[in-house]
């Protein structure tokens, strides 16, 4: 997600903090005037509190995701929760229905566990508290972590039990039905939030109602263009490339032989004529002259198999490495380029018939 800042890595997983998190801490300070410096830390202890709850609730959707051989791009912590940005988790309503699951489970044994804990200090566990001062610290987060669980469970997309809910539906049925009736069941809950929240003046409850509504509305359409595009794979849009540059061959050759071809790419093999990485105009002049290619090749790109369908898989590729073009390969041959301009028009074409459909 754009405009974030890395905060930390964990299991390889970045975590990033996006720049709307200031808007909270500007939130807070304009409403709690007349606080204590001692009642202002306690508001931002409990700040940082609440958000390393919801880290370690994405968290476990992360590694649950990652043991089921998804990709894991980072975690993003926003002022409303956190999003976990996986590839792929709409292929397999099973997989789909384990990854959100853990999360409200972490929540659920972090809260029983704090709990616990402030039982054996003698604190009494009945009325539940959330309150930011006082009272004991064991219970408040203990009752924050069931909180947590209990508002991701409900049956609303994108939220965890909107994601279990319709992997439940999917199951039994087509997917795109599950999706719908999970995204009509979402946007009643929405207005039903957003209603609440302007009887009561509450203005995050407003700001959650608007992200579920259009969290909701997203997934759909999403949904939708999978379905229009499936059985469309890479090898359909791919330009079949027999062309490919031996790694040691220098890179100004190279930059010579792209200039006259704006916006191609060349991937770049090894002596066998196994792929190594890809290369454009922009990254073979961006290396002193005598270098060999295979030294300016992006090796890190990633690399799409023509069976591959192409939303979300080879959309997400693109998005992820920033390229406009990516190699084709299979059993580390090349066998064509696909332009990120060849993707985006076959999904534009079929997002027109999306929204002209019913």
């Amino acid at each position: 997600m754009k405009r974030s800042l890395t905060i930390a890595k964990v299991a390889g997983v970045p975590i990033r903090l996006h720049w709307s998190f200031s808007l909270l801490v500007v939130f807070v300070a304009l409403s709690s005037p007349g606080l204590t410096r001692s009642q202002v830390a306690s508001y931002a202890l409990w700040l940082v509190v609440l958000f390393a709850s919801v880290t370690l609730h994405e968290l476990s959707h992360s590694l649950v995701a990652m043991r089921l051989g998804l990709k894991v791009r980072d975690i993003v912590l926003l002022p409303i929760g956190g999003v976990s940005e996986i590839e792929g988790m709409g292929a397999s309503a099973s997989v789909e229905g384990r990854v959100a699951i853990a999360g409200p489970l972490m929540s659920i044994l972090l809260g029983g566990l704090f709990l616990g804990l402030a039982g054996l200090t003698g604190a009494s566990l009945w009325p539940p508290t959330l309150s930011v001062l006082g009272g004991s610290w064991l219970l408040r987060i203990g009752w924050l972590n069931l909180a947590l669980a209990a508002f991701n469970l409900l049956p609303a997309l994108p939220m965890d039990g909107g994601r279990v809910f319709r992997s439940l539906l999917a199951r039994r049925g087509n997917n795109l039905r599950a999706t719908r009736v999970a995204a009509v069941l979402a946007g009643v809950l929405a207005a039903g939030m957003i209603g609440i929240a302007l009887l009561t003046n509450d203005f995050v409850l407003i700001l959650i109602g608007a992200f579920v509504m259009l969290g909701a509305r997203s997934e759909w359409q999403g949904a939708k263009l999978r379905e229009a595009v499936s059985g469309v794979r890479v090898g359909t849009v791919m330009h079949p490339e027999t062309t490919t540059v031996p790694g040691h061959v220098p890179a100004e050759q190279v930059a010579w032989w792209l200039a006259y071809y704006p916006g191609r790419a060349i991937p770049v093999v090894d002596e066998e004529g196994r792929y190594v990485g890809i290369v454009d105009h922009h990254d073979v002049a961006a290396v002193p002259p005598g270098t060999p290619v295979a030294s300016a090749a992006d090796r890190e790109a990633p690399v799409l198999a023509p069976e591959a369908d192409l939303f979300p898989s080879a959309l997400e590729a693109f998005q992820l490495s920033g390229r406009q073009q990516l190699a084709v390969a299979a059993s580390g041959r090349v066998l064509g380029i696909v332009y990120r301009t060849a993707v985006t028009s076959a999904l534009s074409r079929a997002g027109g018939m999306v929204r002209s459909g019913p």
